[in-house]
């Protein structure tokens, strides 16, 4: 009985050495960080459009060539009525891009916050968002777009223009033609426009 007692005296001696040993050791310098992924910004890239897509965080700063003003630009010709915003970037792996486009937004004679929609639209203007390539997170095998437009389920306001950089919130939903949908949440956007303007 005493060789018992004295087994257990020592197995719990060892457990608790071990348990205080770990207890008491040293925190590394520093923890290591996770490697960036496809949902994250590229740090160095100032601009964005970011948001929580089916409650995943997606960050789309990139554009596929600098000097391609499509991506970041404001067209507008009185002469054949055009009057439209392209805000698009891509994620950090290229994989997906997200679109926000204003179609008839006369952004130089509006108050800020721009808010789409409201309440006296002016001819044919609307808002939309585009998320292209997005079906290997949310559908099996099919090649299409999730589109939201200010007319139903969608709204965005520009809250800042200052320097020409964009900025501002979305919310709402994005839907296939086939009705898979993605609800958007804390979208917010930053982004340079340039005008390509002939008037």
């Amino acid at each position: 009985m005493s060789n018992h007692k004295a087994c257990l005296y020592l197995v719990m001696c060892t457990i608790l050495f071990a348990c205080s040993k770990k207890q008491f050791a040293p925190l590394p310098d520093s923890v290591p960080k996770e490697p960036l992924g496809i949902y994250d910004c590229d740090p160095s890239i100032p601009e964005y459009i970011r948001g929580s897509f089916n409650t995943l965080s997606i960050c789309f700063n990139s554009i596929a060539s600098a000097n391609d003003t499509f991506n970041n630009a404001y067209y507008r010709d009185t002469s054949i009525h055009l009057d439209h915003i392209n805000l698009i970037r891509k994620n950090l792996k290229k994989t997906m891009s997200c679109q926000l486009h204003f179609i008839n937004p006369d952004l130089r004679d509006k108050k800020l916050p721009y808010v789409l929609p409201h309440a006296q639209p002016g001819y044919n203007e609307y808002a939309e968002i585009i998320l292209t390539n997005p079906d290997k997170l949310w559908a099996n095998n099919i090649d299409e777009d999730y589109i939201g437009s200010t007319y139903k389920g969608f709204s965005i306001t520009i809250t800042d223009t200052t320097g020409g950089y964009l900025s501002g919130t979305f919310t709402g939903e994005a839907i296939t033609k086939h009705g898979k949908k993605v609800d958007i949440e804390d979208g917010n956007f930053y982004v340079h426009i340039i005008n390509v303007n002939k008037n």
